[in-house]
């Protein structure tokens, strides 16, 4: 049975992500953990001396945890899935403490967090939140943007970089994940600089990937944000793929990018995975 981290702040961009994660696992037995952080610097003195005769934990987040509950019995009754069951996680550390100590807890195998592009909305969490756990999170992560309804996704675009290994445990991570989910893999290798001797992988790929369709290129001299934007425009891709390390592809996709810039980027579910 798979461990799945769901985080939420109930908004509909978080709940549009469960139930995608939901629809994607169908098939397989999940185990899924529904997660709400409340921002511990958010306690007033108000909310401390009105516990003064009661649990502080079960007094300041009693409302939270109402909604938490609610929002859980929502999901079992429009489930009807033998295959999953669902449990609440109700914390106020800070988001990605919280969120470590959980994966490490749950034995997680994969985490799923909406986008809606929003950074500075202290209610939101979906906005920076999200690119800090795809940051600093080492864990399998799927992030499904704002409005994205579920289709069976039947192509995956896989950007690589010079850095990236597909003989690791990371490129293994979503080769499974395709293979579980018979999931065309577009494979992309890309050197924004000229290179002399471009690493090629067809020997690799023709060993460890006999039992799914693939499709592999090399690019040179080109940007990595233009490849990923022409491609998709030029193929039908349902779900983009990263291997996200320090400095990689991810960094040079979104980083100094505003939050309009990164919304409009990122219109396809994210499959995160980390070396």
């Amino acid at each position: 049975m798979k461990n799945i981290l769901i985080l939420t702040d109930f908004s509909g961009c978080s709940k549009n992500a469960t139930q995608y994660a939901i629809d994607f696992l169908k098939n397989e037995a999940c185990c899924f953990y529904i997660m709400y952080v409340h921002k511990s610097g958010s306690f007033t003195i108000d909310d401390l001396m009105s516990s003064a005769t009661a649990n502080v934990y079960d007094s300041v987040l009693k409302a939270e945890k109402d909604r938490l509950q609610k929002f859980m019995d929502t999901l079992k009754q429009s489930s009807q899935n033998d295959k999953h069951e669902f449990h609440s996680i109700l914390d106020y550390d800070t988001f990605i403490q919280a969120t470590y100590r959980i994966i490490e807890e749950k034995k997680i195998d994969l985490v799923v967090a909406g986008y809606n592009g929003v950074s500075n909305m202290e209610e939101i969490v979906f906005g920076s939140h999200t690119l800090s756990i795809i940051r600093s999170i080492n864990c399998n992560t799927l992030i499904v943007p704002e409005h994205t309804k579920y289709i069976h996704p039947k192509t995956l675009l896989l950007l690589l970089d010079a850095k990236d290994d597909i003989q690791s445990e990371a490129f293994t991570s979503i080769l499974n994940t395709v293979k579980e989910h018979a999931i065309e893999m577009h494979i992309v290798r890309v050197y924004e600089k000229p290179v002399t001797a471009p690493r090629y992988d067809e020997s690799y790929l023709m060993k460890h990937c006999k039992d799914i369709n693939y499709k592999y290129c090399v690019i040179q001299n080109v940007p990595l944000a233009y490849v990923k934007s022409c491609y998709v425009q030029l193929h039908e891709i349902d779900m983009i793929g990263l291997i996200v390390q320090k400095e990689s592809v991810f960094e040079r996709l979104f980083k100094h990018s505003s939050t309009t810039a990164i919304s409009k980027t990122l219109k396809k579910p994210l499959f995160v995975t980390h070396p």
